[in-house]
């Protein structure tokens, strides 16, 4: 055995590594980046594929495909990132899966560098497929690979789930530091998987059925545990379960029955009904919604359990933003009526949000529309509606452009576009969208609206990499996440390949008065204008932002 020092996301991707994982995708995204990143680093040539794919539902099909041929496989992506890649987890489930897949999925409560704040939980429980929370690096270690072998012999996708605080946190790690060697046959030896719809209501009864056996098993998983100390208890599920004992450690600790909830979905039942059976009263911590407070008021129902049941539906802990040790002890003292001292951990310190600030005068984007500036009309009246994407552009909001006037998720500028001169509005509309958005889910609305005819200018703008994550690569760069070189696929040829008519393609670092010719043709035009800005980003060499 060996002792590392990992975070939450390294430690998984070491457990991975050490699993055989050998097709590994993701799209990059807060707090889920680092796990794919590191297993790339600690892979040598030839032992795992690593990429960053086009979108979600890519990555999820790509790993699900890997798996299909016997391979273990791996797939990490955000919360909102779930979203895109529900299509193919939702079959799935149905479907099954013959190597280990194993999904890491990052939510992030409070939003610190996200559009919304969701709880992938929910989501995941509608799948019907197990989900595990770690709440230390070594567990995160333990817990993948585990997550392989309990994937395989139930054939279901098993979902990990992190969050900023799990993900970061860095500690001891204690590893093998041996990748194993599994085979599980190749696609000819396997069942055929072919899901049609009259097979599905079969398929939705094996998966059903499967439910009872997991719940048996994490009955008995080393990943849920408690201690029986008074008739007041604390459920601390996943990370939380952390910082509860932070909280709690000391003379607190022997004032409460803990339970550390590890296996989330489906919940270790028969476990959880003996911890309720021994309480008066239970606080349940959990981020971000009442998913498991809700689930034990049930079963303690259901039961005929007295016990009471607090947390966020009771209003002693929010149901938005990240959970803080002052969140537990103000809880605390709410509820059993004992009041917890602890010196401020400063636990609440996240760096500013680099969307607040200002771009770099290094940037491209800086660059181009320093130029576009002084020819959009300053008229109120007559001033371009921009409608704006995920990514650096978002900073088009901040000085000296102020520019931004409405921005929803990835992918959706030009939709938004489209919709609002579809619905009348006089004045021209904008849409600003990155290359990594572009390839992520922009392209089907871009050929949505040159099918339309829509009268929208699209400023599309190529730095040559998913620049607002930390620079990595995406069909448009000409490396892979490895370093190696990819096929690059050229933005350019794809945008004149559906036939329009209005097309410009400027250097961001060329010269002003030929950038702003190029906005301002586009800008005039009656017709769908298309306007294509490129330059790297200086992240590429050297860090600015």
């Amino acid at each position: 055995m060996m002792t590392y020092q990992l975070t939450g996301e390294e430690a998984l991707a070491q457990g991975a590594w050490e699993s055989d994982v050998r097709v590994a995708t993701g799209y990059p995204g807060s707090p889920s980046t680092r796990f794919l990143e590191h297993l790339a680093e600690i892979s040598d040539p030839g032992e795992v594929y690593a990429e960053w794919s086009a979108n979600e539902k890519v990555a999820f099909e790509v790993a699900l495909g890997a798996s299909m041929a016997g391979k273990r496989a791996s797939v990490s992506f955000k919360s909102v990132g779930l979203n895109v890649a529900m299509d193919p987890l939702m079959v799935a489930n149905l479907g099954g899966v013959a190597g280990g897949l194993v999904a890491i999925l990052g939510d992030d409560p409070g939003a610190w560098g996200s559009q919304n704040e969701q709880d992938g939980r929910l989501l995941i429980r509608a799948a019907e497929v197990p989900l595990l929370e770690f709440s230390s690096p070594q567990e995160a270690y333990e817990m993948v690979k585990y997550a392989f072998s309990l994937s395989e012999r139930y054939e279901l996708p098993v979902f990990i789930r992190e969050t900023r605080s799990s993900a970061y946190e860095s500690g001891p790690v204690q590893v093998g530091a041996e990748r194993i060697q599994v085979s599980r046959g190749t696609f000819a030896e396997l069942k055929s998987l072919k899901l049609l719809p009259l097979r599905v209501p079969q398929k939705h009864g094996e998966l059903h059925a499967k439910a009872p056996r997991i719940i048996s098993e994490f009955n008995k998983s080393p990943f849920n545990q408690m201690t029986m100390k008074s008739p007041q208890g604390i459920v601390g599920s996943g990370y939380m379960a952390a910082k509860v004992a932070r909280v709690v450690g000391g003379e607190g600790g022997q004032k409460f029955s803990l339970f550390k909830l590890g296996t989330v979905c489906p919940p270790p039942e028969g476990k959880l009904i003996e911890f309720l059976s021994y309480l008066e009263e239970v606080l349940v911590v959990e981020e971000l919604l009442p998913m498991v407070e809700q689930y034990l008021r049930s079963l303690a129902q259901s039961h005929n359990l007295r016990v009471r049941i607090y947390g966020k539906d009771t209003g002693h802990l929010p149901q938005s933003g990240e959970l803080f040790r002052r969140h537990l002890r103000k809880a605390i003292k709410e509820v059993f009526k004992v009041e917890i001292f602890e010196p401020d951990s400063g636990e609440e310190g996240f760096p500013e949000s680099g969307v607040t600030k200002s771009l770099p005068i290094q940037c491209p984007y800086y660059q181009a529309f320093e130029a576009f500036s002084t020819v959009i009309p300053k008229d109120p009246e007559r001033r371009p509606i921009f409608v704006g994407d995920d990514g650096c552009l978002i900073r088009f909001m901040n000085q000296p452009f102020s520019l931004l006037d409405c921005k929803f998720c990835m992918g959706a500028a030009i939709g938004m576009a489209s919709g609002l001169a579809l619905a009348g509005e006089k004045r021209k509309i904008i849409a600003l969208i990155g290359d990594s958005s572009f390839f992520h889910t922009g392209l089907p609305a871009y050929l949505n609206a040159v099918a339309s005819g829509v009268r929208i200018m699209i400023v599309v703008l190529d730095n040559r990499c998913t620049a607002m994550t930390g620079c990595q690569e995406n069909p448009g760069t000409n490396l892979n996440l490895g370093g190696r070189k990819q096929k690059r696929v050229s933005i350019e040829s794809v945008l004149k390949s559906a036939g329009i008519e209005v097309f410009r393609s400027v250097d961001a670092f060329g010269e002003k008065a030929v950038l702003a010719s190029a906005f301002r043709e586009c800008l005039d035009s009656d017709e769908l204008a298309v306007l294509l800005v490129t330059g790297p980003c200086p992240n590429l060499t050297g860090k600015v932002c």
